[in-house]
């Protein structure tokens, strides 16, 4: 054989070799070696995706209230125990409301507020104001809220201002949820209801049962109609106050039966039912020891007594309104009570000394 087959031979034995060991081949390797078994491996968790589950309101969503006291720019709650009212003291209602639906959803959030008089249903009455009753509104229907007092409207509560803030919602979607805080604030006058409760407050959630209280209710409304509210209640202190009483003045000679020139006007304030009772001392000469005169030659009348024909005589206590075991009904309106008709007469006896004589005048005015 010559030496060009022998050559021949070698090369088709080496390019079979290789396709066999992968020692030598004319191009980059289209075939690699792998391991084929990975170990023992029979289950896999992959805990990198979650199930999402969004839960949402049909109705609003009142997270949290109070009713509070402005003390020195710090408000502090005044729920289920009693507050002053002085015509200075101012006070809020605070309240935070979320919408599943966006806050454009909002319709209504309406407080009202009322002296329950010893009666727990869920309103008191609807007569307005009188010292009685609150109706606070916000009003979201075109965008723009829109912010009433609905009553009182005679004075009884003044000051009535009004905030709005933007928040996140505690446990809402952030996606869907709008959150706000809206504070409605206020002045209750001197004649905003007494109201005691019963001496034992309930500070439980929501609890309207302390009777003589001030219930209150707060709820919101949306477009669908849907509404959620909560009830609670607070106190208010006894306020009582003689503002002026006047000084009666009387001129006489011995004998005469003499009346006090002007009549006496006296002013009040009292925010509960309230009794006004006065009493006199003897009369004393200013500079002669014993020229003194009894009491009961002083005569007087107004108020709640016989003021059309008859005085009645200081012989002991006596009552221009109520009396020791009734008591005048409360103020409606106003602030303050004014007593114009009080007269005084005196009965100056003959041979009586001349000059000057004084008796403490002591007025009595009593809040039940």
């Amino acid at each position: 054989m010559g030496k060009r087959n022998i050559y021949s031979v070698l090369v088709v034995a080496t390019l079979v070799l290789s396709l066999f060991t992968g020692m030598f081949c004319l191009e980059p390797f289209i075939i690699n070696n792998v391991r084929a078994n990975p170990g023992d491996v029979s289950e896999y968790w992959n805990n990198a995706t979650t199930l999402n589950v969004t839960v949402l309101y049909r109705e609003p969503r009142i997270n949290w209230y109070d009713f509070q006291y402005n003390q020195g720019g710090t408000w502090v709650s005044r729920r289920n125990i009693q507050s002053d009212v002085n015509n200075s003291a101012e006070y809020r209602f605070i309240v935070n409301v979320s919408s599943d639906n966006g806050w454009q959803n909002i319709t209504y959030i309406n407080i009202s507020a009322w002296y329950d008089q010893g009666s727990e249903n869920t309103v008191y009455n609807q007569t307005r104001g009188g010292n009685l009753n609150l109706f606070l509104q916000y009003e979201n229907l075109t965008g723009t809220p829109t912010w009433r007092m609905l009553w009182p409207t005679g004075g009884e509560v003044t000051g009535f201002t009004y905030s709005e803030r933007v928040v996140r919602d505690p446990v809402g979607s952030p996606r869907f949820t709008e959150c706000h805080n809206l504070t409605f604030s206020f002045v209750p006058g001197y004649q905003f209801r007494y109201a005691p409760g019963d001496g034992s407050w309930n500070t439980s959630r929501n609890a309207t049962n302390d009777a003589q209280s001030w219930n209150f209710k707060i709820y919101a409304s949306n477009e669908q109609g849907y509404v959620t509210w909560i009830h609670d209640e607070f106190g208010i202190y006894s306020y009582t106050e003689i503002v002026s009483a006047g000084w009666p003045r009387i001129y006489g000679y011995p004998g005469e039966n003499a009346t006090a020139e002007t009549n006496i006007t006296m002013e009040t304030r009292s925010n509960g039912n309230y009794s006004l009772s006065v009493d006199v001392e003897n009369l004393t000469h200013r500079t002669h020891p014993t020229a003194n005169m009894s009491r009961k030659l002083i005569w007087i009348r107004g108020g709640d007594l016989d003021i059309s024909t008859n005085f009645t005589s200081v012989n002991d206590l006596l009552y221009f309104y109520g009396s020791t075991v009734a008591y005048h009904i409360a103020r409606a309106n106003g602030t303050n009570l004014t007593t114009n008709d009080i007269e005084y007469k005196c009965n100056i006896p003959l041979g009586q000394t001349a000059g000057e004589y004084t008796a403490p005048i002591s007025y009595h005015l009593k809040t039940t």
